[in-house]
């Protein structure tokens, strides 16, 4: 009969020498080979005996731990471990084993190793306990290594400045960076224990995520690349975001989802400022235009008005009071210097008179505009609101016409509110303090989308016949741009209007030169 034991001699029956041996050999045995360390020791701590396992971690040759204090082999470091054994024995009379676990440090060779001990004390054992050692440095090494790349990737993720949200498939939030935070407006406890993924987006939409993520037709099963889509902020209102995602899987199973939401508020608002600045200059390029032309109808039209004016005087002072054209030649000379008003703005949209340049406090501007409006009966039941940088530097224009621009602006404000309501105005540096900005807002019934385009046009009104010129808002226009301003407006129906005029700030390097 073969034997496959390692006890096994030739020409003797491995039976008989396991019989002869007794379990000692095979307990002794198994002592000796096993890869942990093993140590029987007494209650003084003297060291009854060590396997090899034990002699190797502790990097002392063999059969040398014999007789050894326990303590002068872990050092002062471990002080702490003998403490807590000697502090801890069970009764002699213990019945079930009881065991103690803890990490040793030490340097072996030069090297910092990490044991595992353990300290058992077998049932009813009043001379000895057993120290067990388990080397983990190795384990400890891969732990402090995956400690370092874990938290080398939650800053990595942290620093994002978009948002990074992952979730498992059943909805619940593992996931939620700093960037998905201040986009959103959760905290991530909030987002981690009680917030479901589907609530982020509009209804129904976090399934049709899924589904194209699914889809080879956007971007390759499991991702979803550049779609463009809706997200909740936690106070109820829509934020315009780029979204990618795909769904992570283990083995063909879908075990998460991941999305990136880039923040699009700014580029849509930079793509409107662009399309405004566009509208702007072709308004410009228009108004150049018109003005050329307003200035040559204006010279010509002067001089026959003039003229007109003058006879129609003379006319009446031949005929005397009384006549019964007297009032046909009043509505003559009236509606001519209806005409010559006409003309002079005509005249100032067209940059066809010169003023003087000067420093310029828009605050004193605004000001001095609202002493002169607000004791007017049209603004007796006009709360006016005023906000006011006083810190704002100063612009180079004149005074006499950025007076104008502002009170075409606050009066026509005025009447769209019929004289009741709420004005605010408001004077702010913008631009690292290069621009100084001025908003004038009413709470009237706003300006319909399709009119907004034409306001600055010369001769456009929303006014009865006989109530404005329209020439108003298009002086304003080029006085502001005389000014290397900007003047814009928003409205909507409903909700007032704001118009907002810009200028830039006087620069140190020219302050005191001559700019007439």
């Amino acid at each position: 009969m073969k034997s496959n034991s390692v006890l096994s001699t030739a020409g003797r029956d491995p039976g008989v020498i396991v019989k002869e041996l007794g379990p000692y050999h095979y307990l002794h045995t198994i002592l000796e080979e096993t890869p942990n360390g093993v140590m029987v020791v007494a209650l003084d701590h003297t060291v009854l005996h060590a396997n090899p396992a034990a002699n190797k971690f502790l990097g002392v040759p063999y059969d040398s731990l014999s007789g050894r204090d326990l303590r002068e082999i872990l050092g002062q470091d471990n002080t702490e471990l003998l403490r807590d054994i000697e502090e801890h024995l069970p009764p002699a009379d213990h019945e079930k084993s009881v065991k103690k676990r803890h990490e040793v440090e030490f340097f072996r060779n030069d090297e910092r190793c990490i044991l595992n001990a353990v300290v058992a004390y077998p049932p009813s054992c009043q001379d000895y306990y057993l120290f067990y050692l388990i080397d983990i440095t190795e384990q400890k090494k891969l732990e402090g290594k995956l400690r370092r790349n874990n938290a080398f990737f939650h800053n990595l993720i942290d620093s994002s400045v978009d948002g990074i949200i992952a979730s498992n498939m059943k909805g619940t939030i593992v996931l939620f960076n700093q960037g998905a935070q201040s986009l959103l407006g959760y905290s991530e406890e909030e987002t981690c224990s009680t917030l479901h993924v589907t609530k982020l987006y509009n209804e129904g939409v976090a399934y049709e995520l899924i589904e194209r993520m699914r889809s080879d037709d956007f971007g390759g099963k499991g991702k979803l690349l550049r779609h463009e889509l809706i997200v909740k902020h936690k106070s109820g209102y829509d934020i315009p975001v780029s979204f990618s995602g795909g769904i992570i899987y283990d083995r063909n199973k879908e075990i998460a989802t991941f999305g990136l939401f880039t923040d699009l508020r700014a580029m849509q608002q930079i793509e409107e400022d662009l399309e405004q600045t566009h509208r702007m200059l072709l308004q410009s390029e228009k108004m150049a235009g018109l003005g050329r032309l307003a200035a040559g109808v204006a010279h010509e039209i002067n001089n026959p008005m003039s003229g007109i004016m003058l006879y129609a005087n003379l006319v009446q002072e031949d005929l005397g009071e009384g006549h019964e054209l007297n009032g046909d030649l009043q509505t003559i000379i009236h509606e001519a210097e209806r005409c010559k008003v006409i003309v002079a703005d005509l005249l100032e949209f067209s940059h066809q008179t010169t003023y003087e340049m000067e420093l310029v406090s828009l605050n004193d501007v605004i000001q001095k505009t609202l002493t002169i409006l607000q004791h007017q009966p049209l603004f007796h039941n006009i709360t006016i609101d005023q906000n006011l940088d006083m810190d704002l530097p100063q612009i180079y224009g004149n005074p006499i016409r950025l007076n104008q621009v502002v009170m075409n602006s606050v009066v026509n404000a005025a009447q769209a509110m019929d004289g009741k309501g709420k004005l605010s105005i408001t004077s702010r540096a913008r631009a690292n303090q290069d621009i100084n900005e001025i908003l004038i807002k009413d709470s009237g019934p706003g300006i319909q989308q399709d009119l907004l385009e034409k306001i600055f046009d010369p001769f456009f009104t929303t006014k009865a016949t006989g109530e404005g010129t329209g020439l108003g808002l298009s002086v304003s226009y080029a006085i502001v741009k005389e000014h290397k301003g900007s003047i814009r407006v928003n409205s909507s129906p409903g909700e007032g209007t704001t118009f907002s005029l810009k200028f830039p700030v006087v620069m140190e390097t020219i302050t005191g030169e001559n700019h007439g």
